[in-house]
Order: C-alpha cells, then structure tokens, then sequence
C-alpha cells in the first residue's frame, strides 16, 4: 500500500474565467505520482457559480478526458458551489450523457435524488475491497459492454476518521500479475458470478434481492432476469440464487487500447464472504459469534466467482492477486466538497472502515447514452 501525500506546483488554466491548479503527486518516498490527477480552485476561483462551474466542464470536456485517461481519476477539489446532492447530479450530467441506475449490484446503497445514491450502506466497521462498478456482467449483443464508463463520489461530509476510498490503477496491476496467471484466467474463457440474496435481511450487513435489484415483486424480479439473460431461481428459504457471466477477466480500455485487468474474482468469493471476519461486528465477541454462526448462515447470502467451464479458482492466486492489488493502492483523506471522477475501467476503488460522521454521495456514467430497443 502506498500512502501519497499532495505537494502543490501551480499551473494556471484559465477557461471561462476560472483559474485551477493541478499539483504534482508526491508521494512519501518522494516519488512523483499521476494517481489521482488533482484539480483544485485557486483561491479567487473557489466561489464560483454553479452555473459557471457546470459551463467551465462542459468546455473543458476533451481535456478533462485526456486527463482522466492518462492518470484514470481526477479529484475536484475547493469548488465551493458543490454543496448538495443536487448540485453533485448537475456535475454529474456534465460529464456524461447518463446515469445509471445501480440495479443489480453488490452493496447496499440508498437512492438520494433521482440517479444519485450513497456511495454504500454497509456498515462502518467494514473494509470493501478495491473493484471496478459491476464489472461481473456479462456482455450481451444489446450492450456489448454493460459496465459503467465512470464512477463518480461526492464528499458531503468528511469522515471524522479514515473512511477513505482507495483507488488502484489496474493498467498497472495487469502489467505486475504473473504471466502464467494471467494466462490460465484467461484459458478458462471467462467467470461466472453466483448469488444467493435473501429476502428478509437477519444477520450482520445481508444484502436483500430486493434492495440489490429494487423491486420486491418476484414476477418483477424474473423480468428482470429475462430480460438481461441471468439465470435465476428461488430457493427453498423464498432467497433468490442469481448467476452472471460469463463476463471478461481482461478488457482493452475503449480509448486507449491499454489491457485491464478487469473482474472481481478476488472479492466476489466464499473464501473471503464476510462472515468469516467481522460479518456480525468489529469485537472479538462478534467475530467469534460469527464463526460459531457460519454453518447456518453461509448459504443464505454470499458471492461465488468460478471460472466459466465452471471450475474453482485457486485461492493461492486469489491471494496473488489481492497481493498486487493492495500494492498499487492509493489513499488520500476526503475533504468535504471533494468530488472524484474514476474511469471505472481502469481504476478500481473501495472504502476503508471510519469514524462519524462520513457522507458519500455517488454516481455510475455511461459515456454513451444505453436506451434499450422497445
């Protein structure tokens, strides 16, 4: 894990009348680093309208992505007209023509104003490991990639300790895997994502198919399905058992033709459900409530990556992987008014555990509008 800290070198950009600065990243071992590309307001520029703010974006578009494509995320910081969730939805609509909803994804989040949610629910005491948005989609001949272009968050209140959202580049963790790994992924033509979603939520942070999916009709819930090619039942218990994939285990970014590694086999897997750690609380009476607990629960909810022919992945490269991954991981503190941009394909982000009061704001972008055919 690498720690940055921000050292500033001022260079003006003035467009629209308003001036920024965008710092070198230094980080503690006196490294110059590109991740995340920082954008902050020189002091006569923090107060500028929103309305002039969301024109500076607009007019600023095919710089900002040359930017976000060269580091993979870019942080705003000190615009002071960013206040609300509102005024986040209006940055948010500048730099891409729609978001998306969040049917369908892992973590609990509550819906804020119109497309906006929060960034996730779960509790504070849990780590949720780095991952690029939804990546375990399938492509479909519909939406030859499923998967959100950009992930946006918006600091409204800062954490009152921790509770950053680490960032990795995974061009580079692609390039720092063993090729021999890569290579047998690769082999095995894809994953496949297996879940099991109860109905009612009983224990620890459970994850409901009705708040993952936002509907609480099962005839609802099969359209769903249908409609977006998932395999799905109902279980004995009324939880539903859902299936994706397969989807990629590498991609090639849309712009810049660099390789990602692109998948969540390292998250999404019973060797690290939660409830084999703090699933029910961070003490250690809760820790050991939840392994006494694991044999009833397990099969109520989880996540499960296998290979597409089916076949189990190695945890022993499951490790690797989280090894490389937890070695290209940046962190830095979130201030409040903060809003940063992430090419979701090429940066993975997570949460680390904190203190209250935390308020993260977030939204999913697709660089093309995805209206599906009547």
């Amino acid at each position: 894990m690498v720690v940055r800290n921000f050292c500033y070198w001022k260079v003006e950009i003035v467009t629209s009348k308003i001036a920024v600065t965008h710092p070198a990243l230094i980080d503690v071992a006196g490294k110059e680093c590109q991740l995340p590309f920082l954008i902050e307001a020189y002091p006569e520029s923090a107060d500028t309208p929103l309305s002039e703010l969301l024109d500076w974006l607009t007019e600023t578009t095919t710089w900002r992505e040359e930017r976000l494509h060269r580091a993979g995320a870019i942080l705003f910081r000190r615009f002071t007209a960013i206040r609300t969730a509102e005024d986040f939805a209006g940055v948010a609509q500048r730099m891409a023509p729609e978001i998306l909803d969040y049917a369908g994804g892992t973590t609990p989040r509550s819906a804020i104003t119109g497309k906006i949610v929060t960034s996730t629910d779960a509790p504070r005491h849990v780590v949720i490991g780095l991952h690029q948005e939804m990546s375990y989609l399938a492509p479909t001949q519909e939406f030859p990639d499923p998967t959100p272009d950009k992930v946006m968050f918006f600091c409204a209140t800062a954490p009152g300790g921790g509770g950053q959202t680490p960032i990795a580049d995974m061009r580079a963790v692609y390039r720092k895997l063993p090729r021999e790994l890569v290579e047998r992924f690769e082999s095995k033509g894809g994953l496949i994502l297996h879940r099991k979603l109860p109905t009612h939520k009983r224990y620890g942070f459970e994850v409901t198919w009705t708040t993952a999916f936002g509907t609480s009709n099962q005839a609802e819930m099969e359209r769903i399905a249908r409609k977006n090619g998932w395999p799905m039942s109902w279980g004995k218990d009324g939880g539903l058992e859902v299936t994706h994939g397969p989807s990629p285990i590498v991609r090639r970014h849309r712009v810049t033709g660099e390789k990602i590694w692109f998948n969540q086999a390292h998250l999404l897997h019973k060797s690290v459900a939660p409830w084999t750690s703090a699933w029910l609380g961070p003490s250690a009476l809760e820790r050991m409530k939840a392994r006494v607990m694991e044999p009833f629960i397990r099969d109520r909810f989880y996540y499960h990556s296998t290979f597409a022919d089916g076949s189990e992945i190695s945890e022993k490269d499951l490790d690797t992987i989280r090894s490389v991954i937890a070695e290209e991981m940046v962190l830095f503190d979130w201030q409040r008014g903060d809003v940063l941009l992430i090419d979701n394909k090429l940066v993975s982000h997570g949460r680390q555990p904190y203190s209250p009061p935390r308020t993260i704001y977030a939204a999913l972008l697709a660089d093309q509008a995805r209206r599906p055919a009547a």
